[in-house]
């Protein structure tokens, strides 16, 4: 029971994480996706530093660094490129083959050795989105596409580290979210200065938009995530990220009228049952021991 409510927790991240290229697409149409990926990490991640007053000491000061550049900075940046090249539904759909870097990289780094129903939710996922891709009226820029692969390999890379490090005694899971949020974000700064120049002019529909990503698909997500990771590990909670693409797909069908046809809701049929077959465990049976009272056949 405390594992499926643990499980249920961190599905509400890739949900988050869904809704986030529906609102770039209607509050911030503004193309600029340094920007909007500096503004998603940096405010939230110094108001939770400032808060908290905790700050990472020694060999965690440079694991904050690389953490937060591979969950949060390099990975914001190259999936708002991806967003605003692709519709949201294509590029939530690229993302969601992370399970497949996970359970590589868990394999080679964290030592754990994918299991056969990981594979096979992998199987599921290849065809599950190959529907989710079929018959798709929109033109498939290929910086897009490339971005988003780019972005969730590298953030698999983080992951899997998340798992590996753990996170210093005594820190709480917020303060260790709002290390990579901060830290992660800086390194966007000098790219945004000489890539982007001035900020540009903000609407109050832009503010807002920003805003929202930054409290709700930003803090909250990623605390919910690293809890994830920590509770359920970094495969299972992989596993999961085919929600991302699930909720994308429904609001655009919802607020932006985007339509989708037979094969793509099987798609999503078997997408959702890859989750359920990634977190489902194996029983082991039992050999059967002779007894006195009970002799063994010798034909078995």
């Amino acid at each position: 029971m405390k594992d499926f409510k643990d499980t249920l927790m961190t599905m509400i991240t890739p949900m988050l994480w869904g809704s986030t290229y529906m609102i770039t697409a209607v509050f911030i149409p503004i193309d600029r996706p340094i920007f909007v990926a500096l503004m998603r990490g940096l405010p939230i991640g110094l108001l939770l530093l400032l808060f908290y007053r905790k700050f990472p000491k020694g060999i965690w000061l440079f694991r904050s660094i690389l953490l937060g550049s591979l969950n949060i900075g390099i990975f914001f940046l190259l999936l708002f490129i991806a967003a605003y090249r692709l519709p949201g539904g294509i590029a939530s759909i690229v993302g969601s083959v992370q399970p497949v870097f996970i359970i590589f990289l868990s394999w080679i780094i964290l030592k754990e050795k994918p299991t056969a129903n990981s594979f096979l939710a992998i199987g599921m996922i290849f065809v599950g989105v190959f529907f989710l891709f079929f018959k798709q009226q929109a033109a498939i820029d290929p910086i897009g596409v490339i971005a988003a692969l780019i972005g969730s390999a590298l953030m698999s890379l983080g992951v899997v580290l998340t798992k590996y490090w753990g996170k210093p005694d005594g820190v709480s899971q917020m303060v260790f979210t709002s290390w990579q949020l901060f830290f992660g974000s800086l390194i966007l700064i000098p790219a945004f200065l000489f890539l982007e120049g001035p900020v540009p002019p903000l609407s109050t529909q832009n503010i807002l938009g920003i805003a929202f990503i930054g409290i709700f698909n930003t803090g909250l997500a990623y605390y919910l995530w690293f809890r994830g990771i920590e509770k359920i590990g970094p495969a299972k909670a992989s596993f999961l990220n085919p929600i991302n693409p699930l909720t994308a797909f429904f609001l655009g069908y919802l607020m932006l009228g985007q339509t989708i046809n037979f094969l793509q809701i099987l798609g999503v049929i078997i997408i959702i049952s890859s989750v359920f077959v990634s977190q489902s465990k194996r029983k082991i049976k039992k050999p059967v021991t002779a007894t006195k009272s009970q002799p063994q056949n010798s034909f078995e």
